[in-house]
């Protein structure tokens, strides 16, 4: 689990991570010699004071070195403060060995003296790894403590693992409970992530109203992630009114924010002109944008514009790469559309099927119905695996439950033949109205068929017939045309 952590400008130069409070334009300058004389005689304040003057350069010459002694002296003292701030230096090695072990320990003693901002960043370097092993039940502890001691981070940490059922078995209930009190304290993706289940209903009551009110109070308190959230909330008009242009108006807040998905959001306007100007060129300009910060949605957009050679030049091959990172980054539709390629050697990449069929099951598994359609003829017709019937009719039922209309028919057949299955003809009938009324055009020739005889429980009717030859025939059926010419 991957938390922001705070820059170390931003910790360690702030009056909350060093413990000062902002001076006044009538207070005078603290005397250096009579700080070390007090820091020399135990007062931890003070070590801390001139450890922090050292490390800004104010009143004294700028020496890290120093900087961290004093500041060494203050945490040995017992000022959280100054172990927060050395910890800090320690983490990056400025005016000290680089050693994220003793930072930790730092952060810890901080932690251990009232400062939940020492817990968090505890919980924090021990839950996102790198500088230290990952170990999430001594970060689930820290966090939990953070919050306690008033830290919305740490309260925001601790939801996330809720919520992600690491280390401890997930918990929606006490996420939402967690990220409520995080937004409360002002943290602005705690507001969005608590909007998430409200829009969901997930772990709170499902109210589309309440999310709105989340995204923008989220917006409001700088979270590009909460905007973006807001911006599909008026887009779609759930919650709140839908406003297409103050949607463009908040993805565009959000992209510059550096939330990927609304560079995604924005590209789609572009692309299609809504509530902004139709441009192509930019709209490639986005999606690359979005593309880069692993928005997966944006890797598949582009790749079918750069297909296509719309808005940039042609190249397929750039495009496969861009299917397979959408693939890769959880959109199932770059799954499909890379299977695709290496299905047809007509469009431009070499030919295999075995890849192609990899491709589609990680599309099925993954709720794409699309990637379950393909694999059901390429299981039919046993190429390039072994024949299997089953398999087969299993994925033409996936899509025609879904609403795909070939699916319907194909699976149809298998009814109608008695094919890995016995002879069905009620239901058969059922499958091919169903093909039929979306368009499949052999579908309405044989429900011709079944009505020029009386077959499938369908009574003989001769105007019927020639209904659904025409229908047919306007669909494509050939041999429906052939039958229309010669009339009734």
């Amino acid at each position: 689990m991957k938390l922001p952590c705070a820059s170390l400008a931003g910790l360690i130069l702030t009056a909350a991570a060093l413990g000062a409070a902002p001076a006044s334009p009538q207070d005078a300058p603290p005397d250096p010699a009579a700080l070390k004389k007090s820091c020399d005689k135990g007062a931890a304040a003070d070590c801390h004071v001139l450890g922090t003057a050292h490390y800004r350069g104010e009143g004294v010459a700028r020496d890290l070195s120093k900087a961290a002694g004093f500041l060494k002296k203050a945490c040995g003292g017992g000022h959280a403060a100054g172990c927060l701030a050395l910890a800090e230096m320690q983490l990056v090695g400025e005016g000290v060995g680089r050693d994220a072990n003793r930072a930790v320990a730092l952060f810890q003693q901080a932690c251990d003296l009232g400062a939940a901002e020492g817990c968090h960043r505890v919980g924090a370097l021990y839950s996102a790894g790198g500088q230290v092993p990952v170990d999430l039940g001594r970060a689930a502890a820290a966090f939990e403590k953070a919050c306690d001691a008033g830290s919305v981070a740490g309260c925001s940490g601790l939801a996330r693992m809720y919520e992600e059922g690491t280390p401890f078995p997930k918990d929606m209930a006490r996420a939402a409970e967690l990220f409520d009190r995080a937004c409360e304290g002002g943290d602005g993706e705690a507001c969005g992530r608590l909007g998430g289940f409200h829009r969901g209903g997930t772990g709170a009551s499902k109210d589309p109203a309440k999310a709105a009110a989340l995204f923008a109070q989220g917006c409001a308190s700088g979270s590009a992630a909460a905007c973006y959230e807001l911006a599909l909330s008026h887009q779609t008009g759930r919650g709140t009114a839908k406003d297409l242009s103050l949607a463009a108006t908040l993805f565009t807040q959000a992209c510059e924010g550096g939330e990927p998905r609304a560079c995604h959001g924005l590209a789609l306007f572009h692309r299609d002109g809504v509530a902004v100007a139709k441009d192509t060129r930019r709209a490639v300009e986005l999606l690359k944008k979005a593309c880069e910060g692993k928005a997966a949605g944006g890797c598949y957009e582009l790749a079918v514009l750069t297909e296509a050679g719309r808005g940039l030049r042609r190249d397929v091959a750039q495009a496969a790469h861009l299917y397979r990172e959408s693939c890769s980054g959880g959109d199932a539709r770059g799954c499909v559309s890379l299977g695709a390629l290496y299905e047809d050697a007509t469009r431009g990449v070499a030919a295999d099927p075995i890849r192609a069929v990899a491709l589609y099951e990680e599309a099925c598994a993954a709720g794409n119905v699309l990637g379950c359609s393909r694999l059901a003829p390429m299981y039919e017709r046993g190429s390039p695996m072994v024949t299997d019937l089953v398999k087969a009719r299993a994925y033409y039922k996936m899509g025609c439950d879904a609403g795909i209309a070939a699916d319907c028919y194909s699976l149809g057949r298998y009814y109608h033949r008695g094919m890995s299955i016995p002879r069905d003809m009620p239901l058969t009938v059922q499958l091919y109205q169903r093909a039929c009324a979306g368009g499949v055009g052999p579908a309405c020739h044989e429900l011709a068929l079944f009505h020029e005889v009386g077959e499938g429980g369908l009574r003989r009717d001769r105007a019927r017939m020639n209904e659904l030859f025409k229908q047919a025939c306007a669909a494509g059926d050939t041999r429906a045309c052939g039958r229309v010419k010669r009339g009734p």
